[in-house]
């Protein structure tokens, strides 16, 4: 689905009006070309497409937004990542996708969770992974928070994931080394440093403590 923001649906008069709708995000993240309101999924798989560029912008109400992560954030989404990835080829449940995987949200929006996971039985078998836009449910989606995220921003993406279709979130934030999992927009347990992730009916028998998770980020100690 290809949908261009309506401008007469919601009044945006000034660039705070247009920022308060993106969820108070700072304007260094909106990306100006096309003009907001007028973007479509092609100029998402453009810019991402880009060799020079490689933004990875979401498309929000016709607005291109570029999505920060951060040294810290990458780090973290590539440690997960492999012990997501490590877990789910050992009980062959699916599929991960990294930040450069773009899903088409219900409302038309197209949203790239830092990292999600799609089980096989949801997948048709006519679907091919060439696909450039995923129209799947992220049944996992996992936010590592970055300095830029706010949120508003991220209570708006967890409410389109489970319209899509998730049925888990975890928002990690490395700045506390906590984490929160959802499994529903508005329903989320705290997880403390000392606490783990774990999978749920999503990922049965999936558990990661976050003090492991952000240890391996950081310089092993000398013995």
């Amino acid at each position: 689905m290809i949908r261009k923001f309506d401008p007469h649906a919601v009044p945006i008069r000034t660039v705070a009006d247009l920022l308060e709708r993106l969820g108070d995000i700072p304007p260094e993240r909106v990306i100006m070309t096309p003009s907001p309101g007028t973007a479509t999924e092609e100029d998402v798989l453009r810019l991402l497409g880009n060799p020079t560029l490689k933004v990875r912008a979401e498309l929000i109400d016709g607005t291109l937004v570029e999505k920060h992560m951060g040294w810290l954030s990458s780090l973290v989404a590539m440690v997960l990542g492999h012990r997501l990835v490590s877990f789910i080829e050992a009980t062959n449940l699916g599929v991960v996708a990294g930040a450069d995987g773009p899903y088409r949200m219900t409302g038309g929006n197209v949203r790239m969770p830092d990292l999600s996971f799609v089980p096989w039985e949801l997948i048709p078998e006519d679907f091919t992974a060439h696909e450039k836009i995923a129209d799947l449910p992220p049944v996992l989606a996992v936010e590592i928070l970055s300095d830029s995220n706010t949120p508003k921003e991220i209570a708006t993406k967890l409410a389109e994931y489970f319209a899509r279709g998730c049925k888990l979130a975890w928002v990690i934030d490395p700045a506390t080394e906590t984490a929160t999992a959802h499994t529903s927009a508005k329903r989320g347990r705290a997880i403390p440093a000392d606490g783990e992730l774990t999978g749920g009916k999503v990922l049965p028998g999936f558990a990661l403590k976050l003090s492991d998770l952000f240890a391996a980020t950081k310089r092993p100690q000398k013995k």
